[in-house]
């Protein structure tokens, strides 16, 4: 039976799926090949291992909220607008194929068992805590703790939507409208 080569892409939506819905544990070439109905063959087509898979995983869940912050946030020139862009950011969600909702909580769940998949993470939140530093003290507002409140307003907030009992725009926003009059 002949199967069909599938891209880097479609592994890397694969993985993501298998994340969201199964855990780290389920990032496997052979699981991830039956849910595409593919070979082996062609997982290893497009990637030498499971490692260097996991550190494209990594590496593109890694460049998808870069590129956001640059070419959204960061670009707005008004600076309260770029609060209410982290507000919309914060609530964007991975497209579908790619885990969708829960891929920011599935990341950080994987951080807690992979070393690599905590680096990734804990720069990520380093890049999205000098962002929100950076935002609020453009309006302001300097305080550490207060850049702390937010940004685990953020990820509380997602973890929250992942499991549908949050707007993560409107909470987000109310507590960002209540930041910038204080």
């Amino acid at each position: 039976m002949n199967k069909i080569k599938f891209s880097e892409e479609a592994w890397l939506a694969a993985g993501f799926r298998a994340l969201t819905t199964d855990g780290p544990t389920a990032i496997r070439a052979e699981a991830l090949a039956r849910s595409l109905g593919a070979s082996k063959g062609s997982f290893y087509w497009n990637f030498a291992d499971l490692p260097s898979f996991k550190r494209a995983m990594l590496g593109l869940w890694r460049e998808g909220v870069i590129q956001e912050i640059e070419s959204h946030i960061l670009a707005e020139p008004d600076k309260f607008k770029r609060l209410n862009l982290l507000a919309i950011h914060a609530a964007k969600a991975a497209p579908d194929e790619f885990g969708g909702r829960r891929t920011e909580p599935a990341m950080r769940s994987w951080a807690l068992t992979e070393p690599s998949a905590l680096a990734v993470v804990n720069e990520v939140d380093e890049i999205r805590l000098s962002l929100v530093a950076k935002l609020l003290a453009d309006i302001g507002k300097s305080d550490p703790a207060l850049v702390h409140l937010v940004y685990g307003a953020f990820i509380g907030l997602d973890d929250l939507a992942s499991k549908g009992t949050a707007d993560v725009t409107n909470s987000l926003g109310v507590l960002l409208r209540m930041v910038t009059d204080i």
